[in-house]
């Protein structure tokens, strides 16, 4: 008799793309583990990325790494720590999708740290004061991308956070 037919074994098609790029590749193979403290690491990690090299890898794979996610519980007590992933994938899809600056997603995660973009150089201080409202040290910082300004105010609750600001009239 004929042999049965073959179908190629189910794990073929899930099995992870690698990347050329090494730190890209290793953030994916996180990204799609479907553990949750990988996924948190790698999601804090992309997050905060302005590698192009990294970026660049990693924008057509988004809705691979949503689809991934999708279901795995990254816990977190005050804040949830999927907003780490979900400011990931808006990085994502930002970049893929050329909208511009990336300063522009500023205000869609709060732990942006001034003072970190001011040591990458990613931002330059222009001038630091306390925040209108009296709550908080504020940062007048310009862009080195593209020059937009912005006001960004150390928050606190029960853990360090920023309020970005876009200032209209540097």
């Amino acid at each position: 008799s004929p042999p049965a037919p073959t179908t190629p074994p189910p794990a073929a098609a899930s099995t992870p793309p690698r990347l050329d790029d090494p730190h890209a590749d290793a953030l994916l193979q996180d990204l799609l583990s479907r553990d949750a403290s990988r996924i948190h690491a790698a999601g804090s990690q992309l997050a905060r990325s302005f590698s192009t090299p990294t970026l660049e890898a990693l924008a057509p794979h988004a809705e691979r790494i949503e689809k991934a996610c999708q279901g795995v519980q990254l816990g977190g007590a005050l804040v949830r720590n999927d907003v780490h992933l979900n400011a990931a994938l808006r990085r994502l899809h930002h970049w893929r999708e050329r909208r511009g600056c990336l300063c522009a997603l500023y205000p869609h995660y709060l732990f942006f740290k001034p003072q970190s973009l001011i040591a990458q150089g990613q931002v330059r201080l222009l001038e630091r004061g306390t925040a209108d409202d009296g709550w908080g040290e504020r940062h007048r910082v310009a862009c080195t991308g593209c020059g937009r300004h912005w006001d960004a105010t150390d928050r606190e609750y029960h853990y360090p956070w920023w309020e970005w600001t876009p200032v209209e009239d540097p």
